[in-house]
């Protein structure tokens, strides 16, 4: 199984049943079945925190963050060699600050799961997943 990276608005998707939300499951299912858990930038996770928070309120913004505990999904910590990864994202392709996290956890040969892919075509070699485009809703960020 190919290495699959959420950014924000895939797993806000699969939490919240938005566009995609089934295939991100189908990512998750398979992950499970594999043993090779999801990954996940925590810049991400904030993302997806704070927009629940926003939405939800702090209270049920736990309750919902206690159960992502339970999917296979790493949570990558961004320390100085993925964080200037992401800074050298930003400056040449001018991605949001957040995003570029998530294309800088994205090994060679893996594959970032978003709906963002006008974005995150700007950068060279990186495979993406597309889920559907924004219809509205909040992107998790």
């Amino acid at each position: 199984m190919k290495v699959h990276v959420l950014d924000a608005n895939a797993l806000y998707r699969f939490l919240t049943g938005g566009p995609g939300a089934e295939a991100v499951g189908r990512l998750f299912k398979g992950a499970r079945d594999a043993e090779q858990p999801l990954r996940m930038s925590v810049v991400n996770w904030g993302e997806v925190y704070y927009t629940i928070a926003r939405a939800q309120g702090f209270t049920e913004t736990a309750k919902i963050m206690e159960r992502v505990k339970l999917l296979p999904l790493a949570i990558l910590e961004a320390g100085e060699a993925v964080t200037t990864r992401a800074a050298k994202l930003k400056a040449g392709y001018g991605l949001h600050y957040a995003d570029c996290f998530a294309a800088a956890t994205t090994p060679a040969g893996g594959v970032l799961v978003t709906s963002d892919t006008k974005d995150f075509k700007r950068i060279p070699g990186l495979r993406i997943l597309s889920l559907p485009e924004h219809t509205g809703q909040s992107r998790g960020s």
